[in-house]
Parts: C-alpha cells; structure tokens; sequence
C-alpha cells in the first residue's frame, strides 16, 4: 500500500528559506516543502515523543527514517499559489550604548538588523498531498508516524503553522503533479533531499542546525529539482466585465479610519490611491511588476489617459474629461467616502484598477505611516453621493478652493490685483468650464479667514519641494456661488481640483446632512 501524507497551512502562508541561503539571496523561498525538512521535522518530534511516551526504541526510529528516504516522493500541489509579498522587519540583536566614547552622555538600546521573510500564499483548506508509491510501512511504523505528524505544529519558520496527518489512499482523481529529478532541465525549483542512492546519514539528520553551518548542505543530502505545475490564468470577476457595458462612470468606496486624515492632507490620500491605479494598469498592460508609467510607450499612455490627465507625450491633456479622485465630506468634515468620477464610462480594464488599488491600506502622513485608511468598494448599484450632479442655482463649497498657482496674483508692490481675488478667478473658472456666467460669488461669512491647503504635486513641484525643501501649500477659501438659473453639477474648480479641492454642492439647510440633504432652492420651489 503506497503512503500518502496531507499537509495543510491553515493560515494560508508557508514560510521558509532553503538551505545555506539567506532571505535577501532565495527571494522566492522553498517550493515545495522540502522532503530533508519533513525527515528533521520529524526527528525533532520524536525527541518530543520520547519525552511523552517514554518509548525510546531507536531501532523502530530509524527503520521509519530509512523507509522514507530510499526514494524522492512525488507531489500533488495546489493549483493556486503564489509568492507572497516580501516582509521587512527589523529585529533586535545586542544591546550597546547609543555613543561608545567615555565621556559622552550616551543610554543602552538594542541593535536591529533588516531582515526578510518571502513566503508562499495559499489558500487555508488546500492540501499538499506527499506520495511514497513504493514504500509500504508495517503497521507498528505507521503508528509512530502518526504520533510523529501529530506533533508537528509548524513547518519551516515558527509562523507557519501546520497540521500533518497520514491518508489511507490518495483522494479520488489526485494524480501527482509535480516529481523530483536529479538533474535541473531548466526553470526548476531546487529542492533538498536525503540522498536516496546512500545511505541515511543518521549523526547528520539528528544534528542541531549550529553542528552543520560548516557545510553547504548537510553530509547524505542532495539537490533535486521539481518542475512545478503550471498556474491557471487569472479569471476577472464578472462585475469588472460589466462594467463598461452598463455605462459605470461612479465608483465609490467608503472609509474606515482610526485617525481621520485633516482636510488639509486630503489631496494626498487622493493622489496616492490614483497613483496605486496608475501602477495597476501599467502592470495590466505590460504584464510585468517592475513597470510603471514612464516605461510605457506613448500608445500605451494614450490609453489610460482619462485617469492620468496626461497625453501619450506626458503633457496635460486639454479640458476636463478624465477622472476626479473626490473625498466627500459630512458636516464635520471628516471624509466618509472616496469617489471616482468622469463623464466617460470607465472601461472593465480601469475598473479592475481601481478595486485592486483598494486592497491595502494607504497613509495619508509620510511620518507617521500607521495613519492610514481603508477603502471598501460599495456596490455598483450605489446612487452618488448627493450634490454631485444634482441641479441647483446656489451653491457653496464642500472642500477649500485653491486658485490656481499660475495666475499672477500680485503686482510688483506686493498689493493684490483686482481681477485676481479668489472670488472673480472663481468666476472666470466657472466660465471656462461651460457653465453660465454666476450672479454672485461671496466668501462665507464667519468661514476661517484662510485654509492653508496642499496641493497635487506635479512633477515640477516635486522637484522644486526638493530643491526649497518647502512643502507646497496655498490659501484656500470657502465660497457662495450664485446663478440666475440652475445649472447641474459637478461643480469642481481651482488647483487640484481632481483631487478632491474645489468641490462645490448644492447649499443645505441649516445642520445639512451632506450625505441626503435636499437643496434649499428645491425646497423653496415646494
């Protein structure tokens, strides 16, 4: 009867490095699991097992370790696994003074040192079956490999929690899918394994790991290689297909946060998330993880145009037809969802983007990265949020409006220039977008006097907060704007008004619920 053994990571996560090998040098870890490292595994349990039972018979130890390494076993891997992404930590070693001079005012702190953990993800109810078709073990042997695989808990690194059982047979249709080889045919994975033409080296197995750093590998072992299976392709969900054919041009998340970012480090939380989905659809495109949008050919930029309001030369496209990154505000300001609108229906492409960009957490402050938040997509059927292309003749500023940096502001004697304050810029931006000239526009009264905001930093302005070291910030204002007839929003002007600054809505009754509240005009007309 062939032997048959079932592996689980319940924590969906294997972590382990092969031998002699550091973590920064094997960035893509063991795969699969090492058959030396089951036979030590199980080594160290059996000292466990003596402790506990008592039974210390050597001869019945060493009869099972044989069995299992006179021949390489074969594998039945799951389908899906990946390498997981790189872990960074630093870990204490010794513990020294901050300054080692004598006479220098110094305290004790521990050393760290940078260390990785590369690791394979799969899913927690996978299986990894381990199969022996000639090995046929007596029925006292078997017993004790039970007793054996029941005290393993974990298996390479102490975080990869595991539970080992032996199986009768094979599960129905399991056919092995990966074998070891003694020679590497190309584009294989290394895998250590007692060296099945010898005899087990019984002083090597029983080793501590310090006793064999000596070697390059440990004395009766050997490299073998496994080819492994082949990954089945990537399946889009079938609501990211969709989407372009039902015409989505709203996708919306809403925001979970410990600390609430402050309105003024809102563009930033913005431009970071577009960022993410830049990078995602540079990968989609060219199928590598190392590219990014200035690799991109200038075909390939026209493409994604209306997200990053570049041309296919990289210069700022004319007028406002790509896409707004906009944090909506409640009364108290405190961001309660992240919308991501443009009149052209997004692409099924684009929209796969933009909820993978969700996954992990973004930081809205460079020096303290734990502040960050969480985006959870809302369901696609989800109205938008109220006031942004509703229809209504007054409206008033739900985020800072910042003129534009280009105008010349001032003259020369420092004093301002008439047609140049925020409320007449506001009026020319509106013009220029296509709507109607305001009646009115007027600075809300008992509004703080100035909002010093940040802005989207272009490529130039980064370079120019480098060679300043001054971060960009710009006076933000607060405005009423007035027309004679309605006109429908959006309503979004000023500098970096796709990144959420500039955002106008309809205005709301006293203590409004920006979230539901019904216009004042619409209530005066009923």
């Amino acid at each position: 009867m062939p032997l048959v053994i079932e592996q689980r990571f319940p924590l969906g996560r294997f972590h382990a490095t092969r031998r002699n090998q550091s973590p920064f040098e094997d960035q893509y870890g063991e795969w699969p699991p090492s058959p030396w490292r089951l036979i030590r595994a199980l080594a160290s349990r059996w000292f466990q097992y003596v402790r506990e039972t008592g039974d210390s018979n050597e001869k019945k130890r060493n009869m099972l370790f044989t069995q299992l390494t006179r021949s390489s076993p074969a594998f039945i891997l799951p389908p899906l696994t990946r390498r997981g992404p790189v872990l960074r930590q630093y870990q204490p070693t010794e513990v020294a003074w901050t300054d080692a001079n004598k006479k220098a005012t110094a305290y004790k702190k521990p050393k760290t040192t940078l260390i990785e953990d590369h690791c394979h993800i799969l899913a927690p109810d996978a299986q990894i079956l381990w199969y022996w078709p000639a090995v046929e073990l007596p029925a006292e042997l078997m017993l004790l490999l039970d007793s054996l695989l029941q005290r393993i808990l974990y298996f390479g690194r102490a975080e990869s929690y595991c539970i080992m059982r032996r199986l009768d047979t094979l599960p129905e249709n399991a056919k092995p899918n990966c074998i070891l080889l003694a020679k590497d045919a190309g584009n294989m994975s290394p895998v250590l394994v007692s060296h099945p033409e010898g005899q087990l080296n019984l002083e090597s197995l029983l080793s501590s790991t310090d006793n064999l750093s000596g070697h390059p590998i440990p004395p009766g072992t050997a490299w073998y290689y496994a080819k492994l299976p082949e990954q089945p392709p990537l399946i889009r969900p079938a609501v990211a297909a969709t989407g372009q054919q039902r015409g989505y041009n709203c996708i919306q998340f809403t925001i979970g946060s410990h600390v609430n970012p402050p309105i003024i480090r809102w563009v930033k939380l913005t431009e970071r998330f577009r960022g993410r989905v830049l990078k995602c659809l540079c990968h989609a495109m060219t199928g590598d993880q190392r590219s990014h949008y200035g690799t991109l050919t200038a075909e390939q930029r026209s493409k994604i145009s209306l997200i990053s309001g570049k041309d296919a030369y990289g210069k700022p496209t004319e007028g406002h037809h790509h896409a707004y990154f906009l944090l909506w505000p409640d009364e108290n300001n405190h961001p309660t969802r992240l919308v991501v609108w443009r009149r052209k229906p997004f692409t099924a492409e684009e929209v796969m983007a933009l909820l993978e960009a969700s996954i992990l957490p973004i930081s809205w402050e460079n020096t303290a990265p734990e502040w960050s938040v969480r985006l959870v997509p809302l369901p696609s059927e989800t109205p938008p949020p109220f006031g942004l292309v509703e229809e209504a003749r007054i409206w008033q500023s739900a985020t800072p409006f910042v003129p534009p940096t280009a105008r010349h502001r001032f003259r020369n004697n420092g004093r301002l220039r008439n047609t140049e304050s925020p409320e007449r810029i506001a009026t020319k931006l509106i013009q220029s977008s296509g709507k109607s000239m305001p009646s009115r526009v007027t600075k809300i009264k008992g509004d703080d006097s100035t909002t010093w905001m940040n802005l989207h930093e272009t490529r130039e302005r980064r370079q120019q907060r480098r060679e300043t070291r001054t971060p960009l910030v710009r006076p933000g204002f607060h405005l009423k704007i007035e027309f004679e007839n309605p006109v429908t929003g959006p309503l979004i002007i000023g500098d970096s008004s796709h990144f959420g600054l500039g955002l106008f809505v309809p205005e709301m009754e006293s203590n409004p619920d920006r979230s539901g509240a019904i216009p004042k005009t619409i209530i005066d007309k009923e």
